[in-house]
């Protein structure tokens, strides 16, 4: 048996055990943020990776493994269940906190909750689009949060077994943070405009229109993306450091954001800005409730607004800087994992978390919040007590 990997010891009585239900184990990942995040709050943290136990293959076979799994086995989700209730069984947590949700089926919540009273929520992380068989919807779970407006109405309005709560992605300061590019780092990373993200054909058509820049594009492409940028211009992914170093590295961080990111933002909207890079972003609703547009960070509604903005800003670096600064201080003081945990602990625990410590700065004042404002205020989410 695979039990959880802990991540603490035994925490004091007043803070819960929280096992952690994801499907990506990498050090850069959500999940581990997320068990970071937990660890500094003072929490008893497991992780429990779904997904057919095979650590000792190489990559090659466990994709191999996944694809054959997800194209013959109708529901192989269930295929770890059993594992999944020892875990439970083992740590016995006070809180399950599931991540994405569409690895985890009704029928595996209903079994957890026949041998476990902890409270069970689910953290969506994706867009609309990844919902899949809409297992976060059939679950039943104490709560939901995700990270789009859109779906946070749509589904308190339409959906009454569950309460949905808006709760948008963070950045983890430990690892987004400013660093120094070296003369090495220059040559690898240095570039006008940098982008980081699986490229598919609608990011791919935009990119495609920057022709008159110096572009580098880190991330991964679909087996049936056919390639219209130059090969030469492409790099693998980047995670931890090297995510930090081609956000510092760069000109210009670009941020095109998924169609299907009605009214909220990707993780690398707090990633970038949590890396101090200076990130220009496509304009949505949400995007103003959590930095202040033109100050913090640049957003472009057209691909001609974005060509403009690059050139504007091409040519004033030292009021790119100052935008990126500013926007780094809004991250890591408001938009953490810490952050986003505590509000989840509160709503599934009734658990009042101390606010991790703000970054004292004398820039770090915003539109949002006066100066006489308390410097301990927790954050606030537009919706977020919105209930069945």
């Amino acid at each position: 048996m695979r039990g959880p990997q802990l991540m603490s010891g035994r925490s004091p009585a007043a803070m819960p055990r929280v096992l952690v239900v994801g499907s990506q184990t990498f050090p850069d990942a959500f999940e581990s943020h997320i068990v970071e995040a937990l660890r500094a709050l003072g929490c008893t943290t497991g992780l429990f990776a779904c997904g057919i136990a095979l650590e000792w293959a190489p990559r090659a076979i466990r994709r191999g493994v996944r694809k054959v799994t997800d194209a013959f086995v109708r529901e192989p989700e269930l295929l770890y269940e059993a594992r999944l209730m020892r875990v439970v069984r083992t740590f016995e947590p006070d809180l399950v906190l599931v991540t994405l949700g569409n690895q985890l089926s009704p029928k595996s919540v209903r079994r957890l909750r026949g041998i476990s009273p902890a409270r069970v929520v689910c953290w969506c992380q994706d867009q609309m689009t990844s919902i899949g068989r809409q297992y976060l919807l059939g679950s039943d779970y104490d709560a939901v949060f995700v990270k789009d407006h859109y779906l946070q109405d749509l589904f308190s309005r339409m959906v009454k077994t569950t309460p949905y709560y808006y709760l948008p992605e963070a950045c983890n300061p430990r690892v987004h943070r400013s660093v120094i590019p070296t003369q090495k780092d220059r040559e690898r990373w240095g570039c006008e405009i940098m982008i980081a993200g699986t490229l598919y054909y609608y990011r791919q058509l935009i990119l495609r229109q920057l022709r008159e820049f110096d572009v580098k594009i880190w991330g991964g492409r679909f087996e049936w993306l056919m390639m219209g940028l130059p090969v030469s211009r492409c790099g693998p992914p980047v995670f931890n450091e090297d995510k930090a170093r081609a956000a510092n590295a760069a000109r210009i961080c670009l941020n095109t954001l998924h169609y299907a990111e009605v009214d909220g933002l990707n993780a690398r909207a707090f990633e970038i800005a949590g890396c101090g890079g200076f990130q220009v972003i496509t304009s949505v609703p949400a995007l103003a409730e959590h930095f202040d547009i033109g100050t913090e960070i640049v957003s472009f509604r057209t691909v001609d607004d974005l060509i403009d903005l690059v050139r504007h800003y091409l040519a004033r670096p030292e009021e790119a800087a100052a935008i990126a600064r500013r926007g780094q201080i809004r991250a890591h003081r408001e938009h953490t994992y810490e952050h986003r945990l505590a509000h989840i602990l509160g709503v599934a625990l009734g658990i009042s978390t101390a606010e991790p410590e703000r970054m004292k700065d004398p820039e770090a004042r915003t539109q949002r919040g006066s100066a006489a404002e308390p410097a301990a205020a927790a954050p606030r989410y537009r919706d977020a007590s919105s209930q069945r």
